[in-house]
């Protein structure tokens, strides 16, 4: 208790001190703030006071030990204050780096910044900062003295008393498992958790430094990049998109995530066989973009790249960074601004990979996931909901919904082990791919979907876009490597065929969001890393796979790890991707130029808290 009242009250020490970036918040609000904020208080009080826990909860006689209780209160005192010192530096530090500190204050600390100059100039200026953590630590050292122990002695025999305390010391340590987990959810507590309090505004605050930095230790920090200028920047790559002159028209978007649909599967890989004769058959009718790719390898790192235009140009998941706490751009946030009703539709176990968690913090007000679905008899044993009956639960859920609206409905049943209800066994075609079965029940749901929404009240008033979360198993050269691996089907569908025909150039999945804005003719700026087809003469596709950038035109690839050179190589016609030689052209440079803006406006956009509105 001592150690959350001192948590408590630095929190309202640092959101005084930085009132002025956090306004607009009601009363109850800063309440729910609050009470989130345990959660993560939770976390850094165990980890703080981790020696502690265990030197208490141990059998020994030695805890009566007068001895043993001076250690015990010098592990408390002095975890606490540590940690209590992160959150007194940032109630001043935040003020110039727009966040809580994460491990990157480490590298400052060590000498990348002339910390004997900054530091005494940091007393100076806020020394009133310094006063006040003193005052908590004399507080905490205070109320701790207060706290009374009452001498015994017992020796640890099989006793009722000894089973009474392995009973207390296996309750504890469940206790502090369960604090660092963050809850009994399927993972543990993360940076993306934060959007939970649905409270964007006061993100930071619900923090705490601590727990910023320890999760962020294991993370790649992102750096600031400084290769242009702010107006070479925008002249070379600008996310601010505004499609002016244009006339909204409010059209039910649907986005449809095939679990690991890569593009070989379907006939748009002409590899001779198809098992996925639906979707071939409802490619006739739609635009299709047959040199689409991917920008991530993962479903984590997929569907914020479909929905909002936000790839993974880092080792770590957006979703799983210090940087997934930050307002984003998202079909669920644009489309709801104009009177939208959104959903987020995953058969899986709630909880998998924090989906739910991102969902909302991207701005979609409904999640319907296994637990919504509430009948474990479709349960498939290992990730949810069986394709067929779910995307039939997800068009009732869509046909109770207030016209426009906007959902993304991800499929799971072709994930890894590759099974099929027991009532399909054998009835798709098994080829050279361990995961042909699996494709062709998920196509074949996809059928049922589509004839079923076919007798909607919505159906004709709908735009589909349907694409892949990235692709899987591969049984052919090119597809197999580090290009042709992230080539997946991507195409968008409505009823009256007004969207028919090849989109040839290269299309990616951040192109998803700005193509669908404006082909409904939505006539306000947003920012998007991603490039509408429709309008955008010149576009790549970029991705970060293995500590390097890809960056893909039509036929050309940049690859090129930062501090070492570039290399192109013509995927077009060199699909083993033996040849890698300099950049030579000025196109080639020119396609290099666009890549190292895209890297610097990611970059230090992620970094300066998201200026994705």
């Amino acid at each position: 208790m001592i150690a959350y009242l001192a948590y408590t009250l630095s929190r309202l020490i640092f959101l005084i001190a930085n009132l002025d970036y956090f306004d607009g918040i009601s009363f109850l609000n800063w309440i729910v703030v609050y009470i989130h904020g345990l959660r993560f208080d939770s976390f850094s009080i165990v980890v703080g006071s981790s020696i502690f826990i265990l030197l208490s909860i141990l059998p020994l006689n030695y805890f009566y030990k007068n001895w043993y209780q001076r250690i015990l209160k010098s592990f408390f005192i002095l975890g606490n204050c540590l940690f209590l010192l992160f959150n007194f530096i940032d109630v001043g530090y935040y003020k110039f780096i727009k966040k809580r500190s994460t491990a990157d204050l480490f590298n400052q600390i060590g000498g990348q910044t002339d910390m004997q100059k900054l530091l005494p100039q940091y007393l100076e200026d806020f020394w009133w900062i310094l006063l006040l953590y003193i005052l908590i630590l004399i507080l905490i050292f205070k109320l701790y003295k207060k706290i009374s122990l009452e001498t015994r002695t017992y020796k640890f025999v099989l006793t009722k008393n000894s089973l009474l305390i392995l009973l207390c010391f296996t309750l504890s340590a469940g206790i502090g498992v369960f604090a660092v987990r963050g809850g009994w959810q399927r993972s543990p507590i993360s940076f993306i958790d934060v959007g939970l309090a649905d409270v964007s505004k006061a993100n930071e605050v619900i923090l705490n430094t601590p727990f910023t930095i320890i999760k962020s230790f294991e993370m790649q920090e992102l750096k600031r990049l400084n290769y242009f200028n702010e107006k070479e920047l925008l002249a070379t790559y600008n996310p601010n998109k505004h499609y002016k002159n244009l006339q909204f028209t409010k059209k039910n978007v649907v986005v449809i995530l095939l679990e690991s649909f890569a593009k070989e599967y379907t006939s748009l890989g002409k590899t001779g066989k198809s098992y996925t004769p639906f979707l071939d058959s409802l490619m006739q009718h739609g635009l299709v973009f047959n040199n689409a790719f991917s920008n991530g390898t993962k479903s984590i790192e997929g569907i914020p790249a479909v929905l909002s235009s936000l790839p993974s140009l880092m080792s770590d998941p957006v979703i799983n960074s210090p940087y997934a706490i930050y307002q984003q751009t998202s079909f669920a946030n644009i489309l709801a601004a104009e009177g939208y009703e959104t959903a987020f539709m995953h058969g899986g176990i709630n909880g998998t990979m924090n989906f739910n968690v991102w969902a909302k913090q991207a701005g979609y007000k409904n999640y319907f996931g296994k637990n919504e679905y509430n009948n474990d008899s479709d349960f498939d044993g290992f990730w949810g909901i069986w394709d067929e009956p779910y995307l039939q639960y997800s068009i009732k859920k869509m046909d109770a919904m207030q016209q426009p609206f906007h959902t993304a409905i991800f499929t799971l049943s072709s994930h890894h082990p590759f099974n099929v209800p027991l009532k399909y066994k054998n009835k798709f075609k098994k080829g050279e791919y361990e995961n042909a079965e699996c494709i062709g029940y998920a196509d074949y749901a996809l059928k049922q979907f589509f004839e079923s929404a076919k007798k909607s009240h919505w159906f004709e008033n709908t735009l589909f876009v349907l694409t892949a979360d990235h692709a899987s198993l591969s049984g052919h050269n090119f597809y197999k490597n580090q290009i042709g691996n992230f080539t997946i089907p991507i195409f968008f569908y409505e009823a009256n065929n007004s969207l028919k025909g090849v989109y040839g150039k290269i299309f990616s999945q951040i192109d998803i969001l700005p193509t669908a804005l404006e082909y409904l003719g939505y006539n306000k700026s947003f920012f998007s890393f991603g490039n509408s087809a429709l309008s955008s003469k010149t576009n790549y596709c970029t991705y970060y796979f293995s500590d390097t950038y890809y960056n893909l035109s039509d036929s050309l690839a940049i690859v090129w790890q930062p501090n070492s050179k570039p290399n192109v190589i013509n995927y077009y016609r060199d699909s083993a991707l033996n040849m890698r030689i300099p950049l030579n052209s000025e196109a080639e440079n020119s396609q290099f130029k666009y890549l190292k803006a895209m890297a610097q406006t990611y970059n230090n956009t992620l970094i300066g808290g998201g200026a994705q509105k």
